[in-house]
């Protein structure tokens, strides 16, 4: 019996240093982390870095944590006003947060090169990141972003598959801008400032994140195919379902193109898992992870082996 409480104590202990969850101050501004492996990083390795989605706490990533963390070092965070990073007065642009990662990064001594993994908003952020900083990047891996390949046309070509014409459809997406301002408004300012953010970017047709191609290095793009609207949430003007699946199509098309204009691009599909497919499918995103780090040694090194 003895045996086993001092067993059990000593995996409590293995799991708290494991994980090291903490808050740093960054630029005068209280940050919440989650660092796993960085003691023992060794000279060159590419650290996995995680950007979550629209008002979603760095929390939401830890059923691959421990998977990814068994092939590289990793660093997690809050962006501020989101979970439990205390809110700044501070618009959560693209280059804002691009630049704000990089002193977190640096606050924690970490020289490049870093693998961004993005999911929803957190993949239009490292996206962008590739733009401001990417003489730091080993990688990118990016689950289900905000469409940054989209513009206003694209957004039509969905409907498409219901045969309306373009005034019925530019009505309804109007009806969808609407609903999210209004759901904007009623959020917490932190909250609200990403979606303001990510409005405008679409407003302009993502021409921040168009002005500079990639670099590179291996990109990824993960896209979950459930459908997941609950029933009482379903229109009853048209389905639902159908188009989900026209945006799917469509979507797949632009990120292949955008997979193609580098030279280690993949794109993985998993019909198992809704949007966040890193929680559905888990072992989808550590494979990403390891092929990622494969390649970035490939590209450097010139070595198949």
């Amino acid at each position: 019996m003895l045996r086993h409480i001092f067993i059990l104590i000593c995996l409590i202990y293995a799991g708290s240093a494991y994980s090291q969850k903490r808050f740093v101050l960054v630029d005068g501004v209280q940050i919440r982390i989650n660092t796993i492996g960085l003691e023992d990083r060794k000279k060159g390795q590419p650290v996995v870095v995680f950007e979550s989605g629209h008002g979603t706490p760095m929390d939401n990533w830890d059923k691959v944590l421990q998977g990814i963390s068994e092939l590289a070092p990793l660093v997690t965070y809050d962006r501020p006003g989101i979970g439990e990073s205390p809110a700044i007065d501070e618009m959560p642009t693209i280059k804002n947060v691009a630049d704000r990662l990089v002193k977190i990064l640096a606050h924690l001594k970490l020289p490049p090169p870093f693998i961004l993994v993005g999911h929803s908003l957190g993949g239009l952020y490292v996206r962008g990141f590739a733009n401001y900083h990417p003489e730091l990047l080993a990688g990118l891996i990016i689950i289900d972003p905000a469409d940054f390949t989209e513009t206003l046309k694209n957004r039509r070509d969905y409907y498409e598959v219901l045969g309306w014409e373009n005034a019925k459809i530019d009505s309804l997406i109007q009806v969808f801008i609407d609903i999210r301002k209004e759901r904007a408004d009623q959020a917490p300012a932190s909250i609200k400032r990403e979606s303001e953010v990510l409005e405008e970017q679409r407003k302009k047709e993502f021409a921040e994140i168009k002005a500079l191609d990639l670099p590179n290095i291996p990109v990824h793009f993960i896209m979950g195919g459930r459908f997941d609207m609950p029933e009482k949430f379903r229109s009853k003007e048209y389905n639902d379902e159908i188009l989900f699946r026209s945006k799917i199509k469509h979507r797949l098309l632009r990120w292949t193109d955008v997979i193609q204009s580098v030279d280690k691009g993949m794109l993985f599909y998993s019909a198992d898992a809704g949007h966040f497919v890193h929680y559905d499918d888990p072992e989808l995103l550590i494979s990403s992870v390891k092929i990622v780090l494969h390649d970035y040694n490939i590209l450097k090194n010139g070595d198949e082996d």
